[in-house]
């Protein structure tokens, strides 16, 4: 019985088909930019999406008696038809469910990332009321807002907030939704919440990618683009930190070109186009470049990077 326990909690590297699959959807939008056609926003936000679903599942739910739901999960997004990415949403909330009842049945106790874990639901909601592309940004902030409390918490001191104590978050950007002036105050609030006294800048990439999500939100009162703000502003940056940092720690340090890049390519929009997708390629590039080490069979095998797993071998080896 005892090893079957365990059996059902071994993990997989269930996000790196799901990075794969958003680097392929954002080649397919940027494709359609230079193609004339009107699939660009559709495509990258199934990228970004895409991302969404391997991280939530990696690290929330990665054990491998889940496979079938995964694979379902990475399939149905797959399929260009936003119906199926309905279908999609609702084999990752089924998930979600069935790791929470497995939680709950081994006794496990953890903080609730209310945020994170409303996430699924509200991405069922969203895709049905596709195309309206900005209710398709709402399950997304819930989301990286809430997964990256950890990361900020971890390198900055800032407070780790959980359940209740996220009410406001939530708040801000349900009502974003609503009235979307609202948008460029986001990062602002969310700074505000999770603030305290004993917050220090330990850490150069954590700082910025802070900096990131209060400032570009802020110059869309500027440049009058709130979607671009979110992506390349709130979201890239985020998901950079949140996904090196679980995944690829050692490489950190370097998420600060990462969010700068980002930046940049969102105020270069207005006045060279070619300049800011140059510039937001080169992000993901170098992001995909600090992933590397996850992109072993071995790796996507035990969910670990191979730099991890050579690490343990050789402790392991040592007298």
């Amino acid at each position: 019985m005892k090893k079957k326990d365990i059996k059902e909690i071994e993990p997989w590297g269930v996000n790196i088909p799901f990075i794969f699959l958003a680097v392929i959807y954002w080649a397919l939008g940027a494709l359609s930019i230079i193609l004339n056609l009107p699939y660009h926003p559709y495509f990258m936000l199934i990228g970004a999406y895409a991302l969404y679903f391997g991280m939530i599942q990696r690290l929330f739910f990665p054990a491998k008696n889940y496979l079938p739901l995964h694979i379902a999960s990475l399939i149905f997004l797959a399929i260009p038809i936003h119906y199926s990415q309905i279908i999609a949403s609702v084999c990752l909330s089924v998930t979600e469910i069935w790791a929470l009842r497995d939680m709950k049945k081994y006794g496990s106790k953890f903080p609730v990332n209310a945020l994170v874990l409303s996430s699924p639901f509200a991405s069922i909601i969203a895709w049905i009321f596709y195309p309206n592309f900005w209710t398709l940004i709402v399950p997304l902030l819930l989301y990286i807002l809430g997964v990256n409390v950890g990361v900020f918490s971890a390198n900055l001191r800032t407070r780790p907030i959980f359940g209740v104590y996220q009410i406001p978050i939530f708040l801000i950007v349900l009502l974003s939704y609503f009235f979307p002036l609202i948008f460029p105050f986001i990062g602002i609030i969310y700074f505000l919440v999770i603030y305290r006294k004993i917050m220090t800048v330990r850490n150069l990439s954590a700082f910025s990618t802070l900096l990131s999500i209060i400032i570009v939100p802020l110059l869309s009162l500027y440049f009058k683009d709130y979607i671009h703000a979110f992506t390349l502003g709130i979201m890239s940056p985020l998901f950079f930190s949140c996904i090196i940092y679980s995944t690829s720690r050692y490489n950190y340090n370097r998420v600060v070109a990462l969010t700068t890049l980002s930046a940049l390519s969102y105020i270069l929009r207005t006045i060279n186009l070619e300049m800011s997708g140059i510039l937001w390629i080169i992000a993901v590039l170098y992001f995909l470049y600090l992933l590397k080490d996850n992109f072993y069979l071995t790796s996507i095998k035990l969910g670990l990077s191979m730099k991890f797993i050579r690490i343990q071998k050789e402790s392991r080896g040592s007298p």
